[in-house]
């Protein structure tokens, strides 16, 4: 009950970010930290299989970071803009979803391994 509930309070964080990333200054460095951290709240979510929270967050955040984000909007790269800031923001981006994408991915794959062990032990007993 606690990952579903965790899982759509992270899809609300990832959507109520948003709101702060459009508007200019430190506003959107707390929407780009709110996208990270819901997407640690997700990966906690989705550890159980329930992997659609996880890419709900997943699709949003990367909407948020590449279009809507004032700081790290794709379309600042063609501008002459600070470019470390950018990529940086672009790294602990890619850092934290990676990771979170492992962790999801890694008890997905340990999930379905448990599931298909376990449907050939009930197999097994039934034949």
């Amino acid at each position: 009950m606690i990952y579903h509930l965790s899982g759509w309070i992270s899809v609300l964080i990832s959507i109520f970010a948003i709101y702060p990333s459009y508007q200019p200054g430190a506003n959107s460095v707390i929407g780009f930290y709110l996208c990270l951290f819901a997407l640690l709240v997700a990966a906690f979510a989705s550890h159980l299989g329930h992997s659609l929270y996880y890419r709900a967050v997943f699709s949003l955040s990367i909407v948020n970071v590449l279009f809507v984000n004032d700081g790290t909007n794709i379309s600042l790269l063609s501008s002459e803009n600070d470019w470390v800031y950018i990529g940086s923001m672009y790294g602990i981006y890619i850092v934290v979803s990676t990771i979170c994408g492992f962790l999801v991915s890694r008890e997905d794959l340990l999930g379905n391994s448990l599931r298909r062990k376990e449907s050939k032990r009930s197999h097994k007993r039934t034949a």
